[in-house]
């Protein structure tokens, strides 16, 4: 299954011979407990139809990205994943900081916190504290479209900064992975003083250019510098990237 997921990933989806190398996938009944089969999260009990894609359960999703989780994850850390989604990095982390490690994730979707939930069950996590809010940067209440922060929606959620959450006694991380789907901006705002005194690692995806050049420019005033997914080689004009405080 691996080997055609990599083939059909080198074909265009609008292709015959595409969309024909992604029917296997297609037919895989959602729900269905399977071992994930390769990558950062092997062996790992995920649930089909959770999560952005089927990558997650076979081995492949972001492995780029994982790369950097392997590099800057240690045991016993702290860890935020904030925009948790179904959980995929919240495994991971699960297993990088161990035992005596601890994680908090962040998610303000009710579907996406039900799907997490149900992962960190099947695969017995304790160290994992589920937050089902989003992160901005204050306390308060934001329009959510199920997916994402909008100006009007019938559907509400409330909101909470990291550094509102961290005064109110909980860890100070030493890693954060964050991806809001456009509000990281807003959230790094609401992280002056952990950027000012904690300096954790941090793992962004930004989602364009203009989000990605305001968050550089927040985190570059407090002496953060950023790569690729290596931690040493120069990003360049990549919307995800890493930032590590200078030394």
């Amino acid at each position: 299954m691996n080997i055609l997921t990599a083939i059909a990933d080198r074909v265009s989806h609008r292709t015959m011979a595409g969309r024909a190398l992604r029917i296997p996938l297609r037919l895989v009944p959602k729900g269905l407990v399977v071992p994930v089969l390769g990558g950062i999260n092997r062996g790992v009990r995920w649930s089909t139809g959770a999560g952005p894609n089927s990558r997650c359960w076979l081995g492949n999703y972001e492995e780029d990205h994982t790369l950097a989780l392997e590099r800057l994850v240690r045991r016993e850390m702290v860890a935020y994943d904030v925009g948790a989604n179904a959980g995929f990095y919240t495994l991971a982390l699960s297993r990088l900081v161990g035992p005596a490690g601890r994680v908090f994730e962040f998610e303000p979707d009710a579907r996406s916190v039900c799907q997490l939930r149900h992962h960190l069950r099947l695969n017995k996590v304790e160290n994992v504290t589920v937050v089902q809010a989003a992160i901005g940067s204050s306390a308060g209440l934001v329009a959510f479209d199920g997916w994402r922060v909008i100006r009007e929606s019938a559907y509400v959620l409330p909101t909470i900064s990291l550094d509102e959450f961290v005064a109110f006694g909980h860890p100070v991380p030493d890693f954060i992975k964050m991806d809001i789907e456009g509000g990281e901006a807003a959230a790094l705002e609401g992280a002056k003083n952990l950027l000012c005194s904690a300096h954790p690692d941090w793992l962004l995806a930004t989602h364009s250019a203009e989000l990605m050049a305001s968050c550089k420019t927040t985190l570059a005033q407090h002496g953060y510098r950023f790569t690729g997914f290596d931690c040493s080689s120069d990003p360049g004009s990549a919307a995800d990237f890493v930032a590590l405080l200078s030394r």
